[in-house]
């Protein structure tokens, strides 16, 4: 018989890695039943320890996080040094870990000099930060303790890419208090290396964080060309991982476009199930699903789903997501004429806000919050915070007018001569010389006008021009 070679240490972790990277994501989510519906201890006797760790998955995406920490903690660590590795493995991935026990591990995993690179530490999600674990609140201590930090990261990602890895972290940290040149000027030289090294997931991250520093800064992010180079980026190895994510990216920057159709589309065909699936996972494509149904004045759907998935963030201790959760709960109370209730859900909101600087995430939300936070203020009283938010929040709604807007509905079509007067009035001709270009009366060109303006739903003729170009009336 041929003697069976030992495997070393070195070639466990690489085994590892391809069968988290390859089989969790995609089959841990589609065998839920069958591994939610075996025993923490029938598995236990059968030592099939992948099992063991797709059930224990499984519940930390359905938001069970107590079945969770049971299963972790019925592990029998004492029997063997890879299941002790197995215990720190999964509770590193646990949505309520605390900075102290993340330390702990870290320290511990140094003591044996053993890294853990293949645990999937961002979870499906963009932000590297904000993963399954919500350190984004830790951002202030970076540039403190840069090799703190990177000899920490030595422990879940290869060491030649731990610096980067570093960079990126503070990258998105800049971004969040809004110093965007040193956010750019970072992200930017991450992005060639981690393509050379073949990193899709730490790529993803960067390419959409750059995407996010573009947007702020005023530039216009085609959905379809950049979406397209991301997938050429992250190539088939990134699929499994990115594709969920890569289509909710891709109607975010539709948004910001103000293209109805394609939002639509993927709210009806391609966005997640809150009601036949739910998964913690989805937690990025939530997030964007609500936005999806502020655009259709669903605020009934986007408050449900808030309500839904808060529980779970409060014990998961997501408070960037909290944040942004009741952000979207604000605009939605107020667009719906609850006004008390939308600044109670804002209060929430600025609260964690401004503990943890996410200032970004506040002003990013450009013109639909902004009403908000006018409001909000003058009811409620100035401070230099509030007045900075609405300084940041207005820039961005300037940048981006078609962000959030509500698709409007002509009353009936537009007579030829209606449209043709409509067009003079985008070039800016005054009614005289309307009625000059068409031999007509002054009385004429604003009967012709009152009519568009009724058509439209519009009281001014910028308000009209507008409306026309977002029912692809006129360019």
């Amino acid at each position: 018989m041929p003697v069976k070679k030992k495997i070393t240490i070195k070639e466990l972790q690489k085994k590892m890695e391809g069968f988290s990277r390859d089989f969790f994501l995609v089959n841990v989510r589609e065998y839920r039943n069958e591994f939610l519906s075996l025993s923490y201890e029938e598995i236990i006797e059968s030592q099939d320890w992948q099992c063991f760790t797709g059930k224990v998955l499984n519940y930390i995406m359905v938001g069970n996080l107590k079945e969770a920490w049971n299963g972790i903690n019925s592990i029998p660590e004492e029997k063997s040094k890879y299941l002790k590795l197995l215990k720190i493995g999964l509770t590193i991935v646990h949505p309520e870990i605390t900075w102290k026990q993340f330390s702990t591990i870290i320290n511990y995993l140094k003591s044996i000099n053993q890294p853990l690179y293949y645990v999937i530490f961002t979870a499906g999600r963009p932000f590297l930060l904000n993963g399954l674990n919500d350190f984004s609140r830790i951002g202030s201590l970076l540039p403190k303790y840069r090799e703190r930090f990177i000899d920490y990261l030595q422990y879940l990602y290869h060491n030649s890419l731990c610096p980067y890895i570093y960079n990126l972290c503070l990258a998105e940290y800049y971004y969040q208090i809004d110093r965007l040149v040193d956010a750019e000027m970072i992200v930017s030289s991450t992005i060639k290396r981690f393509d050379v090294e073949g990193e899709q997931r730490i790529l993803f991250t960067a390419l959409y964080l750059q995407s996010k520093i573009l947007l702020a800064n005023g530039n216009t992010v085609n959905s379809e060309s950049f979406i397209s180079n991301i997938r050429n980026l992250t190539g088939e190895t990134g699929t499994a991982e990115f594709s969920y994510n890569i289509d909710a990216a891709e109607t975010l920057f539709a948004l910001y476009e103000g293209k109805t159709a394609f939002v639509n589309n993927w709210l009806m065909n391609r966005a997640p199930d809150e009601f036949a699936d739910f998964n913690m996972l989805d937690l990025y494509r939530y997030m964007i699903k609500m936005r999806c149904y502020i655009v259709n004045e669903k605020y009934t759907a986007v408050i449900a789903l808030a309500e839904r998935l808060r529980p779970l963030l409060i014990e998961g201790r997501r408070f960037m997501d909290l944040c942004e959760l009741d952000l979207l709960v604000s605009i939605s109370l107020y667009d719906s004429g609850k006004e008390e209730e939308a600044f109670e859900a804002l209060r929430r909101s600025l609260k964690i806000a401004r503990l943890h600087r996410y200032y970004r995430l506040i002003a990013d939300e450009g013109e639909p919050i902004l009403r908000v936070l006018i409001a909000y203020t003058k009811h409620r009283g100035e401070n230099p915070f509030l007045l900075q938010l609405v300084k940041t929040t207005r820039s961005m709604a300037i940048k981006h007018p078609l962000y959030l807007k509500k698709g409007c509905k002509a009353q009936e079509s537009l007579t030829p001569m209606e449209l043709d007067i409509l067009s003079l009035l985008q070039q800016g001709k005054t009614k005289e010389e309307i009625a000059d270009f068409f031999f007509i009366s002054i009385n004429t060109v604003k009967f012709h006008i009152k009519n568009i303006y009724t058509k439209l739903n519009a009281s001014s003729a910028t308000q009209a021009i507008w409306n026309a170009r977002m029912l692809g009336v006129i360019n």
